[in-house]
C-alpha cells in the first residue's frame, strides 16, 4: 500500500502532485500548483511514500508524538474510489505501529469535502489560523485524530 519514494521517482511525484492538486490550488485562487523545490529533500529524508503503485503520494514528517500528514496526493484517475480512505488507514497503521500518539493535518476552509472526509475518518477540528506560508490568507483548518 505504502512504498518509500527514490531519488529517481522525483518527476513523476513532481507531475502527480501538479495534477492531483490542480482543484485544490483552484480554489484557493491559484492557477496551477507548484513548483515544489522541496520535494527532492523530503524524498531524501524519506517523508515521502507513494500510494498504491503510484496512484498517489503522501508527504509525513514528526512532530514530537505525532506523524504529520504535510500533503496527500491522488491521482484524479483513482479519486472517488477509496483509493484516499485506503491511504490513511495504511498511515494510520504505519503510525501505530511505530508508536506515534495521534496524526495531525490541515487543509484549507474552504474545502469542506476535505474537512468532512477528515472527520469520517476521525480527525477533530483544533484550530483554524491563516497559513504560514503566507502563500494566500485563506485560513487553514488544523486536525488531529488519537491513535491510543
Amino acid at each position: 500500500m505504502l512504498r518509500q519514494a527514490t531519488p529517481e521517482d522525483a518527476a513523476a511525484l513532481n507531475r502527480l502532485l501538479e495534477v492531483a492538486l490542480v482543484p485544490y490550488d483552484q480554489v484557493l485562487g491559484s492557477e496551477w500548483p507548484g513548483p515544489y523545490p522541496w520535494l527532492p529533500d523530503a524524498i531524501a529524508a524519506g517523508r515521502v511514500l507513494w500510494v498504491e503503485d503510484r496512484a498517489g503520494c503522501v508527504v509525513i514528517n514528526r512532530d514530537d508524538d505525532s506523524l504529520v500528514i504535510e500533503q496527500i496526493a491522488i491521482d484524479p484517475d483513482h479519486q472517488g474510489r477509496g483509493t484516499g480512505r485506503r491511504a490513511m488507514d495504511a498511515l494510520e497503521a504505519l503510525a501505530r505501529k511505530v508508536g506515534f500518539k495521534e496524526m495531525t493535518l490541515y487543509t484549507a476552509q474552504l474545502h469542506t469535502d476535505l474537512v468532512a472526509f477528515y472527520s469520517s475518518l476521525g480527525f477533530r477540528v483544533t484550530d483554524i489560523r491563516p497559513p504560514a506560508s503566507g502563500k494566500d490568507d485563506v485560513p487553514r483548518i488544523h486536525m488531529t485524530t488519537p491513535l491510543v
